[in-house]
């Protein structure tokens, strides 16, 4: 009985202790919640730490890949292996190349412990002295969300092409351009022929320099290329590549690219006028039209009419037979509707005798 009473007065003794002292029973609650927080944070980390363990782990040896001297105009292909070092499939989503280098192909999926492929391409024809090309894998891999790899390599030309490495031309359409460059090589064997050009306008010839002719500076065999842009060019933009068979062994073929633009005897400015729409008799508006004429000899705006009624056309002389201005503007005859028509300009060029400009808007 004693032991009894004792128990049940310890129980009593501890409830009064908590009724007395109410600080007692907060602490009792902290510590159940330290305890339980502590227990979550544990079984947090324990499923993080899990979840890391089955994540995809990307591994790529090497990320770099030198490719040494390479001959200007050689291709460098490169394969890099990928290895999914992870527990979870590796999934690589994109292979972004730098200027200068494409992406063939990439294994988009690799299984845990196997192995995948990224395979580049560098086209060096363009680069000349070291050169470093890069490629973003970006993949699923939580801790290397993506990793650049690099290609590297010293393009050597072992054919000089000299004073630039590009022919241009700025010509206006009917005449004939002409363009010179200097090809050099010390290399055995080099004697440059005319290869594939194509296209009929623009013409080439290669011819040994003369002694008295030659670059100064420049030790090696040199050859004149002289290329002419014919008249019948047409308008627009060029882009003519000119082959050219070296006779080298290490590079037996470059290109010369031709580029430039071909402008129209006249240039006319806007191609063509808008009014919107405007208000009869409240609003005064009126729209320019400029002609600046790009040929050497000079070229007259004769007259200017329009083909809509209501809409005059008026010629302004800026400089006498090189620019002119025609101004459109609506007169008191312009009746209320869209207008959809044309203003002809008349030249004394025989090739572009009428310049035709459509004319758009909506008299309110």
């Amino acid at each position: 009985m004693r032991h009894t009473f004792r128990l049940g007065a310890l129980a009593v003794t501890v409830a009064a202790a908590a009724a007395a002292f109410p600080a007692f029973a907060e602490e009792a609650k902290k510590t159940t919640a330290v305890d339980k927080k502590t227990t979550t944070t544990t079984a947090t980390k324990a499923a993080t730490t899990d979840k890391k363990a089955a994540a995809p782990k990307i591994a790529i040896d090497p990320m770099t890949k030198d490719a040494g001297t390479v001959p200007k105009g050689e291709k460098i292909n490169s394969v890099f292996t990928v290895k999914n070092e992870g527990l979870a499939d590796l999934t690589i989503t994109d292979a972004r190349p730098s200027c200068g280098c494409t992406v063939a192909s990439f294994d988009r999926t690799i299984k845990p412990g196997q192995t995948g492929r990224i395979s580049a391409t560098v086209d060096t024809k363009n680069f000349s002295g070291p050169i470093t090309k890069t490629i973003s894998v970006v993949s699923n891999d939580p801790e290397q969300p993506q990793l650049n790899l690099t290609i590297k390599a010293i393009v050597k030309p072992y054919v000089d092409v000299e004073p630039t490495q590009v022919i241009r031309f700025s010509a206006t359409k009917g005449e004939t351009a002409f363009s010179d460059l200097t090809l050099v090589s010390t290399e055995k064997g080099f004697h440059p022929t005319l290869g594939e050009i194509s296209q009929p306008y623009v013409k080439a010839e290669i011819t040994p320099l003369a002694e008295k002719n030659r670059m100064a500076g420049k030790a090696g065999d040199q050859y004149k290329l002289h290329v002419t842009l014919e008249p019948n060019a047409p308008e627009g933009l060029l882009n003519v590549p000119i082959k050219i068979k070296t006779g080298i062994e290490k590079q037996p073929e470059i290109d010369i690219p031709v580029s430039g633009i071909v402008r129209s005897h006249m240039t006319v400015a806007p191609a063509i006028v808008t009014f919107g729409n405007f208000q009869l008799g409240k609003d005064t508006i009126s729209r320019n039209v400029n002609i600046s004429n790009n040929r050497k000899d000079g070229v007259k705006i004769l007259r200017a009419e329009s083909t809509i009624p209501g809409l005059s056309a008026e010629v302004v002389p800026v400089t006498e037979g090189m620019s002119y201005m025609v101004v459109i503007k609506p007169n008191d005859k312009i009746k209320k509707g869209e207008i959809d028509g044309k203003v002809k300009i008349y030249t004394s060029d025989k090739d572009q005798p009428v310049i035709e400009v459509p004319v758009k808007g909506t008299a309110l």
